[in-house]
């Protein structure tokens, strides 16, 4: 039987048309879509950067800032009556270069980047100094360009689970004091993040700190892994910071500075490749952080003859 002339349901909404059927052939025309549903049942909102006027949140009228689609989130994830505690919102961004400052997080949610600047992502220009603790947020494929000099994201304590999957953060063409201040933040996540400088002010449009992880009380299992960063010093954690099972690995560092200066002594270095500014001829110039959790990284200083050395050193296994 050839489905394709099977019993069909349609449902008009906003001059767009959904044709509900049994199975069998859908013809699409261009321009038409195919809306998938959260596979955890909660919700999905849209966010189009570019529209003239905000919307109710759906991909036929999307909300015009991320901020409204936020705080919809925030709303829904909360609600007794959905009872979607354990569940995860998705917010889908659109859009290229536009200007917004978050000061919320979204609970339990995945803000995903579906746009397209001069990269495959949106780019939000700003800075973000976020004002309360929320868990579970993830950023995937999101851009940010930082204004002004301060940091491009503050993240207050308590924002546990907290990730930045993928994308890019750019400092401004001043420079700024840091990509990412983490407070107090456990089971964090920072991979295949490129952390840049501004190609329109090399050398001073830099961050002061790629990641900064701060505060004494909680950031345990914090992962820094796969990203490439350009900064005046490339990670940065505060002394007595409880940063157990932490990792800092595989990530490529070009710094002014330290490419890692880890006061808590609590990270595990593990097969980073580093370039830094720094006369190596002493290797340990160029890093602060505990060998003994050090495994298979290599750094390259500024001195004549660009030597790389091994960090830890790597001996030669007795026979």
């Amino acid at each position: 039987m050839n489905n394709t002339y099977m019993p069909k349901v349609y449902r008009d909404q906003g001059g767009n048309r959904q044709v509900i059927g049994p199975g069998g052939t859908l013809l699409m025309e261009p321009g038409s879509f195919i809306q998938w549903a959260n596979p955890t049942g909660a919700a999905d909102y849209f966010v189009d950067l570019n529209v003239s006027a905000t919307g109710e949140g759906t991909l036929q009228d999307p909300f015009a800032t991320i901020a409204e689609a936020i705080t919809a989130s925030n709303t829904s994830i909360g609600l007794t009556a959905n009872r979607w505690w354990a569940r995860r919102n998705r917010i889908f961004v659109m859009g290229d270069g536009i200007d917004e400052d978050l000061t919320v997080l979204p609970e339990k949610c995945d803000i995903i980047g579906i746009g397209s600047d001069l990269v495959p992502y949106p780019r939000v220009i700003g800075h973000h100094t976020i004002a309360a603790a929320k868990v579970g947020c993830r950023f995937i494929n999101m851009g940010f360009t930082a204004d002004g000099a301060g940091d491009l994201f503050a993240i207050p304590a308590g924002c546990h689970g907290l990730q930045f999957l993928g994308g890019m953060m750019q400092a401004s063409a001043a420079g700024n004091t840091k990509a990412l201040e983490i407070t107090d933040s456990a089971l964090v996540v920072v991979q295949g993040v490129n952390i840049v400088q501004n190609p329109g002010a090399y050398g001073t449009g830099i961050f002061g700190i790629g990641v900064s992880i701060e505060g004494t009380a909680s950031n345990h299992q914090t992962i820094i892994d796969g990203n490439r960063i350009n900064a005046t010093v490339g990670v940065k954690v505060v002394a007595s910071a409880p940063a157990y099972d932490s990792y800092i690995s595989n990530n490529f560092i070009h710094s002014v500075s330290y490419w890692v200066d880890d006061d808590s002594d609590q990270f595990h270095v593990i097969n980073n490749r580093a370039i830094t500014d720094i006369d190596t001829s002493t290797s340990t110039a160029g890093y602060d952080f505990n060998i003994k959790l050090a495994s298979g990284n290599l750094q390259t200083g500024s001195q004549a003859g660009g030597a790389c050395d091994t960090v830890p050193f790597t001996l030669i296994a007795e026979g």
